[in-house]
C-alpha cells in the first residue's frame, strides 16, 4: 500500500500503476487477475505499464477484482490532469453554441 501512497503524494498516479500497487499490496499475479477477470494476461500488462487506454469496462472488472472503485482506477488524480484541455473545449463550445443560439 506504500506504493499507492507514494503515488498519490506525488501526484504520478496511471490507471496501470495504480492497478499495480494494489496489485502488489494483495500479491496477485497478473495470472491471477487474469483468471479472476476475464482479462488477458498480455492485455492487463499493457494496461498496466499504460501502454493502452483501460477503459470503462477494464477498469470496472479490474476494480471488483482487487475491491477498488473503477473511478479511481480511471482518474486516480481526480479529473486534474485535463482541466487545462477541458476548460479551452468549454470556451469553443461556448462560442460555437451561442452563435448557433444568435442565427
Amino acid at each position: 500500500m506504500n506504493d499507492l501512497l507514494e503515488l498519490l503524494k506525488n501526484q504520478k498516479a496511471s490507471p496501470g500503476s495504480v492497478i499495480r500497487a494494489h496489485r502488489r499490496n494483495f500479491k496477485i499475479t497478473l495470472k491471477e487477475l487474469s483468471k479472476a477477470t476475464g482479462i488477458a494476461e498480455s492485455n492487463l500488462s499493457l494496461v498496466e505499464n499504460d501502454k493502452v487506454e483501460i477503459g470503462i469496462k477494464r477498469a470496472t472488472l479490474i476494480g471488483a477484482a482487487l475491491g477498488v472503485d473503477p473511478a479511481f482506477i480511471m482518474f486516480p488524480n481526480g479529473y486534474e490532469p485535463y482541466k487545462e484541455e477541458a476548460d479551452k473545449v468549454k470556451k469553443v463550445a461556448k462560442r460555437i453554441f451561442q452563435q448557433k443560439i444568435v442565427a
